[in-house]
C-alpha cells in the first residue's frame, strides 16, 4: 500500500471524524428543531421563530465574500483558520445556555439572535475553508462519500440518545433540553482536536479580492447565478421546518416531543444521507430533483393538514421532509465541489454563499411579517416555492 493511499486515507478518517462532531452539534442545536421547541415552550415571540433559521443560514452565508477578500487572504493555512470559526460555534452555543438560564423576554430574544449570528458566522467560517479542505485531501468521487457517511454516523449517534428519552418515557425538560445544547456545544469545541494533523496551504489571488470580481463573477457565470436561485428556492424546505415544530410546541405538549423530533431528524440522516452521498457520486443534479420531490410531497401535506392531523402524522410528515432536505444539501454540496476547479472553488462558494444569504435574510423578514398576519398558511407559499425550485433545477448544468 503506497505511502500516499495511507495518506489520503488518514486525511479521509480524520475529515470523517471532524464532520461527524459537527454534524452531531448542528442537529442538537439545530434552529429548526432544538431551539424553536425550546424557546416556544418558554413563551417566546412567533416573530422570533420565524427567523431563527434564516439568522443562522444567512448569518453563516452572507460574510463569506468579505471573508474569502480578506480574512481568508492572512490565513493561507485553512485548517487553523477553520478552528477560529469552530471555537466562535463551540463558545456561541454555550453562552447561549447560559443566557437561557438567566433571561427572558426580550432580553432573551435579543441575546439569542445575537448569539445566533455569531454562531452563524464562526459557521461561514468553516463553510469557506472545509471546503478548501475536502475538495484538496479528498479525490473528486469520494466526496460525496464523505458527506454522506459523515451525515449518517452523526445521525446514528443522535438517534440513539432520542431513544433512550422517548423509551424511558423521561420527559426532556428544560434542563435536559439546554444539557442537548451543552452537549452540541463542547462537540464543536472537541472537533478540532482531529484537525491538528491536516494542514491544507492555500494562495489567495488577487483578483479575488475586489468587489468588481464578486460582481464580474456574478455576470459571466450563468451556471452560477442558475446555482444561486436553486439554492434560495430549496431552502424553502429547511425554512417550513420551525414551523411545523413550533405548532406542536405549547403548554399542554407532551414532554418528550422534541425527543421525537431530533429522533426522527437523525433517523432520515442515518439512513438517507449516505445513499445521498453515494448518488451525489453519481449524478448530483439527479440527487437534488429526487430530494426536492420527497421536500414537495411532505410540505404540501403538511400545509394541507398542519391543523387537523394528528401528532403521529405531523410526526411522518416531518420525517419525509428532514429526509428530502437531507437529500437536498448533499446533492448541493457535491454538485459545487464537482462543477469548480482549485483556481475558481473559493471564488464560486464565496459569491453563492453571499448572494443565497441575502436572499435567505429577505426570506426571513418577510416570512415573520406575514406569520403574524396568516399564521401557519405561511407554509403554502413555502411550498410552492419549493416547487418552482424541483422545475428550476433543470436549469443547472451537469456536472460530469
Amino acid at each position: 500500500m503506497s505511502p500516499k493511499h495511507n495518506d489520503d486515507k488518514k486525511a479521509f478518517l480524520l475529515l470523517l471524524c471532524i464532520s461527524c462532531l459537527t454534524k452531531i452539534a448542528d442537529l442538537l442545536v439545530s434552529p429548526k428543531t432544538t431551539l424553536p421547541y425550546i424557546l416556544t415552550a418558554g413563551g417566546a415571540p412567533s416573530w422570533l421563530i420565524s427567523l431563527l433559521v434564516p439568522i443562522k443560514e444567512s448569518g453563516s452565508l452572507l460574510p463569506q465574500w468579505l471573508l474569502k477578500s480578506h480574512l481568508s487572504g492572512h490565513f493561507e493555512n485553512r485548517t487553523a483558520l477553520w478552528r477560529i470559526g469552530t471555537m466562535l460555534q463551540g463558545f456561541g452555543v454555550l453562552t447561549m445556555v447560559l443566557i437561557m438560564f438567566f433571561c427572558s423576554g426580550k432580553l432573551l430574544a435579543y441575546s439569542v439572535l445575537l448569539l445566533l449570528a455569531l454562531v452563524s458566522f464562526g459557521r461561514a467560517i468553516c463553510s469557506l475553508t472545509m471546503k478548501d479542505m475536502e475538495a484538496e485531501t479528498i479525490e473528486k468521487g469520494k466526496r460525496g462519500h464523505l458527506i454522506g457517511l459523515a451525515s449518517s454516523l452523526s445521525g446514528g449517534l443522535t438517534l440513539i440518545s432520542a431513544i433512550v428519552f422517548i423509551l424511558s418515557e423521561q420527559s426532556l425538560t428544560h434542563k435536559i433540553s439546554y444539557g442537548l445544547l451543552l452537549t452540541g456545544g463542547f462537540a464543536y469545541l472537541f472537533s478540532m482536536i482531529f484537525s491538528i494533523p491536516l494542514k491544507v496551504e492555500y494562495q489567495v489571488a488577487d483578483s479575488l479580492k475586489s468587489a468588481e470580481h464578486f460582481w464580474t463573477l456574478l455576470k459571466h457565470e450563468r451556471n452560477l447565478r442558475h446555482l444561486i436561485i436553486s439554492r434560495i428556492l430549496l431552502m424553502q424546505s429547511a425554512l417550513i421546518v420551525p414551523f411545523i415544530v413550533a405548532s406542536t410546541a405549547n403548554e399542554n405538549a407532551e414532554g418528550n416531543q422534541l425527543a421525537y423530533f431530533l429522533g426522527l431528524s437523525a433517523l432520515a440522516s442515518l439512513i438517507s444521507s449516505y445513499v445521498w452521498g453515494i448518488l451525489s457520486d453519481k449524478g448530483a443534479v439527479l440527487t437534488l430533483r429526487i430530494a426536492t420531490l420527497f421536500s414537495v410531497i411532505a410540505s404540501f401535506a403538511v400545509s394541507w393538514g398542519i391543523e387537523h392531523f394528528s401528532l403521529y402524522m405531523i410526526y411522518t410528515l416531518f420525517f419525509i421532509l428532514t429526509l428530502g432536505h437531507a437529500g437536498i444539501r448533499t446533492g448541493r454540496k457535491t454538485y459545487l465541489l464537482d462543477i469548480t476547479e482549485r483556481n475558481n472553488r473559493s471564488g464560486y462558494v464565496a459569491a453563492a454563499n453571499t448572494c443565497v444569504g441575502i436572499g435567505l435574510l429577505a426570506f426571513g423578514a418577510i416570512y415573520a411579517g406575514l406569520f403574524n398576519l396568516i399564521g401557519n398558511q405561511l407554509m403554502w407559499l413555502l411550498s410552492a416555492l419549493l416547487c418552482i425550485g424541483l422545475a428550476h433545477s433543470y436549469m443547472l448544468e451537469k456536472e460530469k
